[in-house]
């Protein structure tokens, strides 16, 4: 009901004032599931689903070895950033996008999802739409619950020992807690290629993060377990409106829902921005989005629980960092000038903590947070360094 009505508003706005609008025919990648998008794409994929320790059951996605492969050359697991789906990794399309790149030179794909999101609004005993507690949870939960049963279902369908893994943003968050509470997971992981890679958030320049800062010491519990960002909601809807009206969508919807981001409207396409607008935002809990707040203004450490709880938990006022010095495993990491969340500064920070890692700033300083998944150049500057190291164990920085 929202889309028709807002249609009419629009139209009836500025045709008062002697503009004539065309509304783009709708893609029909826009509003497809995973399955369906690998389909439509020409890609086969499965659907595989993962039950937490406490509870929660994860959508799981593989795309298995093509077809036209005689062996693998081992599998790669792609896991989504905050508020995202593994459907980032198929949104740009064939030739371009990670996940089919990947599949493409012989890697047996599989594409993750965490609790909250679209895929993960499932659970053994709890209600997502009834239950406040589904949604009493944050990173730290994805890292040492999600993330362990993840890497275990792979490696044991993959019948392998490691595998590689691909993250962006949050998900290099998560894996860097994993690996950092849990070290026996550094041997699970061949190399970590954190694109857009987020733990410090001391430069960022994203105005969402600096307001979450502010909120994260404000809200109660009670609104703390609640969705937000809902895949379909209130902020998708309007969004697919607005960039499908073809004189205002490039210049609003790239200037509106992306530039913050560091954005360029060159990176993500007009026939790719439609298909982004049906996939993200994909939800999680309010919790877990004030959490950003708390790492902004305290560095990348262990859950605020204010300085009564924090004495009792943590035998101290403030929450410790997170011991990285424990996170053995490698890392390649490809950041850009251009990306107003993951600033450049940050990560080197974060290479300092780091035993094995490595950075490559990328030479068009175009990119910014969400072109490393959605823009046109990713197999041009993003997929041949992880390929490149696979391959050779060594990869120029483009």
């Amino acid at each position: 009901m929202i889309r028709p009505v807002l249609i009419t508003v629009f139209c009836m706005i500025y045709s008062a004032f002697g503009i004539n609008i065309d509304l783009f025919e709708d893609t029909p990648r826009r509003d497809l599931t995973f399955i369906e998008l690998a389909d439509y794409d020409g890609f086969t994929a499965e659907q595989h689903y993962v039950t937490t320790e406490d509870g929660y059951i994860l959508g799981l996605f593989r795309i298995p070895l093509n077809e036209k492969c005689t062996t693998s050359k081992g599998t790669i697991l792609f896991m989504h950033g905050l508020y995202l789906s593994s459907d980032d990794c198929l949104v740009p399309g064939p030739g371009k996008a990670h996940c089919y790149i990947y599949s493409d030179q012989c890697y047996d794909v599989w594409a993750a999802n965490v609790r909250g999101n679209f895929y993960g609004r499932n659970h053994t005993t709890l209600n997502p739409d009834k239950d406040s507690a589904f949604w009493d949870f944050d990173i730290d939960e994805m890292a040492t619950r999600d993330l362990p049963a993840i890497i275990d279902y792979v490696l044991m369908e993959s019948n392998e020992t490691q595998l590689t893994y691909v993250g962006h943003s949050q998900a290099v968050t998560i894996l860097l807690i994993l690996c950092s509470k849990k070290p026996e997971y550094n041997a699970n992981i061949k190399v970590g290629f954190g694109i857009s890679p987020t733990a410090w958030l001391d430069n960022s320049r994203f105005i969402v993060i600096q307001l979450q800062g502010v909120l994260s010491q404000t809200f109660p519990n009670s609104i703390l377990r609640k969705e937000i960002l809902k895949r379909g909601g209130i902020v998708q809807e309007p969004a697919k409106f607005i960039c499908s009206v073809s004189g205002i969508s490039y210049p609003i919807c790239s200037g509106v829902y992306f530039a913050l981001l560091g954005y360029n409207q060159f990176q993500i396409t007009k026939d790719v921005l439609p298909v982004v607008l049906g996939h993200a935002p994909s939800g999680t809990s309010v919790k877990n989005f004030l959490r950003w707040g708390q790492i902004h203004n305290n560095g990348f450490r262990e859950y605020d629980h204010g300085t009564i709880k924090n004495l009792i938990i943590y035998g101290s006022r403030t929450p410790p960092e997170y011991d990285l010095s424990k996170v053995t495993m490698p890392w390649l990491f490809a950041g850009s000038h251009n990306d107003y969340v993951a600033n450049v500064t940050d990560i080197n920070l974060l290479m300092t903590k780091l035993p094995n890692s490595s950075l490559c700033v990328l030479s068009d300083t175009t990119f910014g947070h969400l072109d490393f998944l959605f823009g046109k150049d990713i197999p041009n500057y993003i997929t041949p360094i992880l390929l490149s190291y696979l391959d050779t164990g060594k990869y120029v920085c483009p």
